[in-house]
């Protein structure tokens, strides 16, 4: 009889060490995947605009002489190419983070294994999808700030 009331008493103990093994290693804090359905495709870069009071940068295709194209996949992989060649490929994250511009949590993305050359836009920052899907802006989430915009190629 007490032989069993060990083994019940033991059977307890294992049960509640594998119960806290399983929920301290849930850990609350992992970070989420946040959806990109709506950034997938193919973005032609269209402007790159700000520095203090908007004016310190202004360039665009014109201006540089560089047609870019970002490509975003649903495997969260992207591409860079300048007037047809690819200059940059790698990983992108999105994630939520607060914006300095609403106040509110809103998808930040960063690309995470871009080549360290100056691409010809904002790397990290904000991202939101306007005018029906066709606008992509990336903001970099700074006072004063820099944003770039993307038209989607169809």
């Amino acid at each position: 009889m007490e032989h069993l009331i060990i083994n019940r008493t033991m059977k307890k103990l294992i049960y509640f060490v594998l119960f806290t093994f399983i929920v301290v290693s849930c850990n609350s804090d992992d970070e989420t995947t946040v959806n990109n359905f709506d950034v997938i495709g193919s973005w032609n870069w269209t402007s790159t605009k700000g520095g203090i009071n908007g004016g310190n940068i202004n360039e665009t295709p014109t201006t540089t002489e560089k047609s870019i194209v970002l490509i975003l996949t649903s495997s969260y992989d992207f591409s860079v190419t300048e007037n047809g060649s690819q200059v940059s490929n790698g990983k992108y994250e999105l994630k939520m983070e607060k914006s300095i511009y609403s106040g509110e949590m809103e998808r930040f993305i960063s690309f995470k294994t871009i080549d360290q050359r100056h691409v010809g836009f904002v790397q990290s920052g904000i991202i939101n999808i306007t005018q029906n899907g066709e606008m992509l802006k990336i903001s970099d989430n700074n006072y004063d700030g820099v944003i770039s915009l993307f038209e989607k190629i169809k």
